[in-house]
């Protein structure tokens, strides 16, 4: 490129990039399942010694159990000087833009044409992203710049590269460990070569990710639980569920784009599906050297790979949800680092296209999100704020769903106190293997079956809900309000109840 066109593209793609992002930043709410969890998490590690939070009454520390440590440990440092939201937000903002300025950079290590990589931009706003797997998507980039610093410290050694390497792989397996899967097979494969002494010198740099990761297999419950799942012979224990082929193939549309109750993001995934075909077909042939073809088999072979785990891994085992779905994003991702882009004026055509379509869904998705903040959150703030800071609080969440994305949204919504003012909520991610707190045994709330939140109907008033001093009520309120001797309400806010209990 000139540098005009240089210029041109280079501010072309940082607005689109940006764009994509803008849902995240656009509103105080985001519908995000997972979101409120995680930012009751941050606000734990961040504030565990203040006295007026109590989280030290409810709470331990135990950093090395969790796998997902990268994204607590930044977010929360970042959390210090920016507060709990706004130091999520750059994170989510970090990963979603910075995936296709990841995607160039490996394009570039391949000696293909970086323009490819708008190509992946249409693929932001998926399942997982709505579903709040933010430690998956954050390690979608991380996974491709891995792939690169291998192909550059294959290309030619130095300290500093392997060093780099070594430490982004760590990086990426404390993210999530089905991107960083990937990063290491291929940054292994990628890195063979010209005898074995230069090769064990070169995979010396995979050797801290993989201390890391027999260290979490082995001291974590996670890890034990994900090594029994894919050994797959304890018949004594939980046993992995599979979804059929022909299920499979129904929801890979719904593990891609398919997340707004209207038919925006399926007509645009469909166009999506033209434009990739285009892309693919519009190719020419590259020049190449004995890396490139190396590196390009390399990572032409990752995509398959991703597609085939898809239909032979479990979609769920014990608590662990979900697994085979991680798959199709990461083989269209992967798929997307092969595509060839030729010289000609017919090249632009597919690129053109997908920057429509990501402007097209990044509309459609702060539209649904704008709605459900203003419309459907309601006065939840409110409702938190007639709570004191650091009070046991549980929450009963009835209506979950929302009218703009999928999914349930709501059902989380108790966390929010958590993160906002302290204290312990129940249902808490700190009962789940892979949180870095977990309750104390002395002072916990009582333990509870699995998927509790998902049926207040059935739970008790007396035996499940004794422990808690307040609870956060949306739709209902169920039995919860039938015995105000007990529960007495303190305070109607919409859909959102508020109560304090009375009875000892």
């Amino acid at each position: 490129m000139n540098r005009p066109t240089r210029i041109a593209f280079e501010l072309s793609f940082f607005a689109l990039a940006f764009v994509t992002a803008w849902p995240l930043i656009s509103v105080e709410h985001p519908p995000l399942q997972d979101l409120p969890q995680h930012l009751a998490t941050i606000r734990a590690l961040t504030d565990f010694g203040d006295s007026t939070l109590n989280f030290r009454d409810y709470y331990v520390l135990e950093l090395g159990r969790t796998q997902y440590l990268a994204y607590y440990l930044v977010t929360a440092l970042l959390a210090k000087a920016l507060g709990v939201v706004v130091a999520n937000k750059i994170v989510m903002v970090a990963a979603v833009g910075g995936t296709p300025y990841a995607m160039r950079f490996l394009l570039r290590a391949q000696d293909r044409d970086e323009r490819a990589a708008v190509l992946v931009m249409p693929l932001t706003w998926n399942a997982h992203l709505i579903l709040g797997f933010i430690n998956f998507i954050a390690a979608i980039p991380l996974t491709l710049v891995c792939l690169a610093l291998a192909i550059r410290l294959r290309e030619a050694y130095s300290a500093r590269r392997a060093i780099g390497l070594a430490v982004l792989l760590v990086v990426t397996f404390y993210s999530h460990v089905v991107p960083f899967g990937f990063a290491a097979l291929g940054a292994t494969l990628i890195l063979m070569g010209e005898g074995w002494r230069q090769t064990l010198r070169r995979w010396l740099a995979l050797v801290p990710a993989g201390l890391a990761t027999l260290g979490w297999i082995l001291r974590s419950p996670a890890g034990q639980a994900t090594l029994t799942a894919a050994r797959g012979h304890d018949v004594s224990g939980p046993q992995p569920v599979y979804a059929s082929v022909a299920e499979s193939l129904n929801q890979i549309p719904m593990w891609l784009t398919d997340v707004l109750h209207v038919d925006t993001d399926e007509k645009i995934l469909a166009a999506y599906g033209v434009v990739l075909v285009l892309a693919f077909t519009v190719g020419s042939e590259e020049s190449r050297t004995e890396l490139s073809t190396r590196a390009r088999t390399v990572i032409a072979l990752l995509a398959p790979l991703a597609a085939a785990a898809y239909f032979v891994t479990p979609d769920s085992y014990d608590w662990i949800w979900p697994i085979h779905a991680r798959f199709p994003l990461l083989a269209l991702v992967f798929a997307i680092a092969t595509v060839r882009l030729s010289d000609r004026p017919i090249s632009f055509v597919p690129l053109a296209l997908a920057a429509v379509l990501t402007v097209m869904s990044a509309r459609a998705i702060e539209t649904a999100f704008v709605s459900f903040d203003r419309e459907e959150v309601g006065a939840l703030d409110r409702a938190i704020a007639t709570i004191p800071r650091g009070e046991r609080v549980v929450g009963l969440i009835w209506d979950r769903g929302s009218r703009n994305v999928k999914f349930s949204p709501f059902i989380h919504s108790v966390a929010w106190y958590q993160a906002s003012r302290g204290g312990a909520v129940m249902f808490s991610f700190a009962d789940f293997p892979q949180s870095p707190l977990r309750f104390r045994e002395d002072r916990r709330p009582p333990r509870v079956w699995p998927r509790w939140e998902w049926t207040p109907e059935r739970v008790d008033t007396n035996a499940q809900l004794a422990w808690y001093h307040y609870a956060l009520v949306r739709g209902g309120p169920g039995p919860i309000g039938a015995d105000p001797s007990i529960w007495r309400p303190i305070g109607d806010f919409g859909p959102w109840h508020v109560f304090r209990r009375v009875a000892p």
